[in-house]
């Protein structure tokens, strides 16, 4: 798993806002590695922490807010979601093991509990 770094935060347009529906843009990542560029609408709010990570084809973004108390995560393969979990704070030890885990290992925890 390579953890990505150099990447790019923005909201969406308008219109993309507007044709699914919602009251707020959410935010979409766009990047570049060996395969390409990848763009992804998140789930993350605008005060969220993001972790991206890339495996194969996946796409792990993983959403994290301390002040809330809550982690996210999210898995892409192309264009598409592929899977998702939201996690918490009360359920974050639970689900994890323990709460002060590295990003990479949250990741591989949460995976397993992807819908």
């Amino acid at each position: 798993m390579r953890r990505i770094c150099n990447y790019s935060i923005s909201k969406e347009s308008i219109e993309d806002m507007i044709q699914a529906k919602r009251f707020n843009p959410c935010l979409e990542i766009t990047f570049r590695d060996r395969s390409g560029q990848h763009t992804h609408k998140l789930m993350a709010g605008y005060n969220d922490g993001l972790d991206v990570y890339r495996e194969g084809s996946e796409t792990y973004i993983l959403i994290t807010n301390p002040r809330l108390g809550y982690i996210g995560l999210e898995v892409f393969e192309g264009p598409g979601k592929t899977g998702e979990i939201f996690v918490e704070e009360h359920q974050v030890k639970e689900t994890l093991g323990r709460e002060d885990l590295a990003p990479f290992n949250a990741i591989k925890r949460l995976r397993e509990h992807t819908i």
